[in-house]
């Protein structure tokens, strides 16, 4: 079937009873009638929950095509003796660190990641990121640098497959190929840096992949990780006119598209930022329109990072604000409570800000997130730390 983009809101009519008269015997050449009767007839409602499926998907602007942006040359695999290079002088240093490396990461069955690194001449620290849906590795610059400049660390992040530079941008290539990817590179981060410890970042989507990871064998090379609003909104938080209107366009339409546009006029935005929300639609390799197949993917996903709630044995630290509005704050109360349930579970840190939004580096006030973080991975006290207990009572909280 061809593909089709349309760019009508969507409401939770379901087409005023449209889905009765679909039956196993409708050809593909019908589905697609029904589906764009079904897409004209809504109301804009659903138009903010997929963009709030999409996490990051507000910019306006069409997708881009595959092959449009040529990833970076491969980067030398770093080694033990990269650490023992004398140090460099404060500005070296700070050059060094502000300034991304272009990189591939290999992959066993597929062309290698694209990716980026800002790498400190004497580092002791190993940082991962891992961006969100519709993201790429571009998306911890702030962070990179922040850190990088403040501590003697090297920090990586990669374009996951299916998203930046890497070869079909769109498509959704599947939880398990996601998360073999990043142990795998996790792996590589561990071979390159023999003795040095490893922080595993997930932004969104990413988080979600991370919490999976350390929780699924064979577990996460990593001594502690990092959730930055993580995406844990599974089906079961999800009204049932989502699920069942998700089912229905993954089934007749999975190849259909939605963008952003509309969404905005809602109040929905990742970010207080004009400047970071300008460059989402500027930027060639920020996907700005979603397959309703890659929807249904990142979906099944969240639902298994909700539904994990044991620590995975490393340290972990949650930072979640409560002017989320892409990773609204009802799943993550839900994810809180069924937390706190379990007597014996082991729970991560939280920090939770009222006046946090999606992108917590990439907001206009960041200085405290930004703050906590290097606190915590130099475990050093923390005024706003909080026990998952805590944390429940803040996202829970009415209103």
């Amino acid at each position: 079937m061809t593909t089709r983009r349309w760019n009508h809101p969507i409401g939770p009519e379901l087409g005023h009873g449209l889905a009765q008269h679909l039956t196993h015997q409708l050809t593909h050449q019908l589905a697609y009638h029904l589906a764009k009767h079904w897409a004209n007839r809504a109301v804009p409602r659903l138009c903010g929950l997929l963009a709030l499926w999409c996490l990051t998907a507000c910019a306006p602007g069409p997708a881009r095509a595959a092959g449009n942006a040529q990833p970076g040359p491969a980067m030398a695999p770093a080694t033990a003796a990269s650490a023992a290079t004398p140090s460099a002088t404060p500005s070296a240093t700070s050059a060094a660190t502000s300034t991304a490396t272009p990189f591939h990461f290999e992959v066993p069955d597929g062309p290698p990641l694209s990716g980026r690194a800002w790498l400190h001449p004497q580092a002791q620290h190993i940082i991962l990121g891992v961006h969100g849906f519709n993201d790429y590795s571009h998306a911890f610059e702030p962070l990179a640098r922040t850190l990088g400049a403040e501590r003697p660390t090297s920090f990586y992040a990669y374009d996951q497959r299916g998203f930046g530079a890497n070869p079909e941008p769109g498509r959704w290539p599947g939880a398990e190929r996601l998360l073999a990817d990043l142990r795998h590179i996790a792996q590589q981060l561990r071979d390159r840096h023999p003795g040095l410890p490893i922080t595993v970042v997930g932004e969104s989507m990413g988080g979600a992949l991370v919490w999976t990871a350390a929780h699924a064998s064979p577990g996460l090379v990593a001594d502690q990780i990092v959730l930055q609003a993580p995406a844990v909104w599974g089906a079961g938080s999800m009204p049932w006119y989502q699920r069942l209107s998700l089912q229905f366009m993954n089934a007749v339409a999975p190849d259909m598209t939605f963008t952003g546009r509309g969404v905005q006029s809602l109040g929905i935005s990742p970010t207080d930022d004009p400047e970071v929300s300008r460059s989402f639609s500027r930027d060639p390799l920020f996907i700005k329109a979603t397959r309703v197949s890659s929807l249904a993917g990142v979906t099944e996903l969240m639902g298994r990072a909700q539904s994990l709630r044991r620590s995975s044995g490393q340290r972990t630290l949650v930072l979640y604000g409560l002017k989320d509005r892409i990773i609204p704050a009802r799943p993550v109360c839900d994810w809180l409570t069924q937390m706190n349930a379990d007597p014996i579970a082991k729970a991560p840190d939280f920090v939770v800000y009222p006046g946090g939004w999606h992108l917590l580096t990439r907001q206009l006030h960041t200085q405290e997130v930004l703050m906590d973080m290097r606190l915590w991975l130099d475990q050093q006290p923390m005024a706003r730390l909080q026990n998952a207990a805590q944390a429940q009572q803040a996202v829970c909280a009415p209103g």
